[in-house]
């Protein structure tokens, strides 16, 4: 086929190699076209790990995953009492004006579950704020100025949380309740994160706290022992029904539940003379508002109160029972069977059983006067929890 000297000089530039990064190739080779295409996804490529690196960004298989934020900020309005004693309150005053609201703020601290914590506290709404905490169960928090403090607790409720009663009179009133009847049953304060003081308990002690703070003369440690008296006088022989009620749903006593607890064996006066350390499981069926169940308490060692001397230790207990239920709260008392016995059905003991954080608690209270032979538990001692 003849062509053209164009044409001749057309193809001859195509066949001639060409110049490129791999090297001297035919420009229609399509080796060269392959190399190209591969360069250009490994740039691709390079610009991507590049971008997600300045951005802070993770890899699959990365060793250093981006860091969740899950910090909780806390916020409450805080309320400064009145009190008498300046040296009790440092620099802040007498009255609770706005002058010395603004010196009490100035010179506070807070803590912060134990920890000190930098806040912000507004002058004009008096709202106090908290953030970057990490998260618990629930907070307690302590704004201190001088040698007086306002103490709330707060149990967690996601990342925004306000303070029910803010910083005040009325929260420290709550806290010094829940901790008196807390240390009374052995329970940590948290235990009782999803109850709620009785209002009126805290009325009583709110005025008692305000009687308090109104004398000229009061120091701090008196302040903190009237403030934990008082609490600790109106929470007293108190059963949990009376002192919190507990909120959200009620608590599903359907399944199993076991652990490893602690209760006590009484002398002839009713006085504790023996702990005994046992493995309990219990066992509920619930149907309404009653409960049938089972309890096996099986004795694993003892340790004697004040010197008391261990003459034999104690046996195993099982039974059956059916219980009423009140919201969450389970109530039973055991007897004695109809064996002809002495205490042939005679009350042993009585049994409220509640929700805390950890599982079931078990508050136990003898019923047998003659022989002391029911089964006597502080409910810290003794909680059982679902398998």
């Amino acid at each position: 086929m003849l062509r053209t000297s164009g044409e001749r000089w057309a193809i001859g530039k195509m066949l001639l190699p060409r110049k490129s990064k791999f090297g001297l190739v035919p420009c229609g080779d399509w080796r060269y076209n392959r190399n190209m295409f591969k360069s250009r996804i490994y740039l691709s490529v390079l610009i991507v790990f590049c971008f997600a690196f300045l951005a802070g960004c993770s890899v699959p298989g990365s060793s250093n995953p981006p860091a969740i934020d899950d910090s909780v900020t806390i916020t409450g309005t805080v309320s400064a009492p009145i009190v008498a004693n300046q040296g009790l309150l440092g620099a802040a005053g007498q009255s609770n004006d706005a002058t010395a609201f603004a010196r009490f703020a100035s010179g506070s601290t807070l803590k912060v579950n134990g920890r000190v914590a930098e806040f912000s506290l507004n002058d004009t709404t008096r709202e106090l704020r908290v953030e970057k905490i990490s998260p618990a169960a629930a907070y307690e928090l302590e704004l201190r100025r001088g040698d007086f403090s306002l103490i709330a607790f707060v149990p967690h409720s996601g990342r925004q949380i306000s303070l029910l009663y803010g910083l005040s009179l009325r929260s420290t009133a709550e806290w010094y309740l829940r901790a008196a009847f807390g240390s009374s049953q052995k329970f940590s304060i948290d235990q009782f994160a999803e109850y709620q003081v009785n209002s009126g308990l805290i009325d009583k002690l709110v005025g008692s706290l305000q009687t308090e703070l109104g004398k000229s003369g009061l120091a701090s440690a008196a302040w903190r022992l009237a403030a934990s008296n008082g609490a600790s006088t109106l929470v007293k022989d108190q059963e949990l029904a009376d002192v919190m009620q507990r909120a959200g749903n009620a608590f599903s006593y359907n399944g199993t539940f076991s652990g490893n607890v602690v209760y006590w064996r009484l002398d002839g006066s009713g006085k504790p003379v023996m702990e005994v350390q046992a493995a309990v499981v219990m066992t509920c069926s619930t149907s309404g508002n009653s409960v049938n169940g089972s309890f096996n308490i099986e004795p694993q060692s003892t340790k004697p109160i004040e010197n008391y001397t261990v003459t034999s230790p104690p046996s195993t207990v099982a039974f059956a029972f059916t219980g009423t239920l009140s919201g969450s709260y389970l109530r039973f008392t055991r007897r004695a069977a109809n064996d002809g016995s002495p205490l042939s059905g005679k009350d042993l003991d009585s049994w409220f059983i509640f929700p805390v954080k950890d599982g079931l608690a078990v508050q136990c209270d003898n019923l047998d006067l003659a022989y002391r032979t029911g089964i006597q538990t502080r409910a810290g001692d003794f909680v059982l929890r679902k398998k």
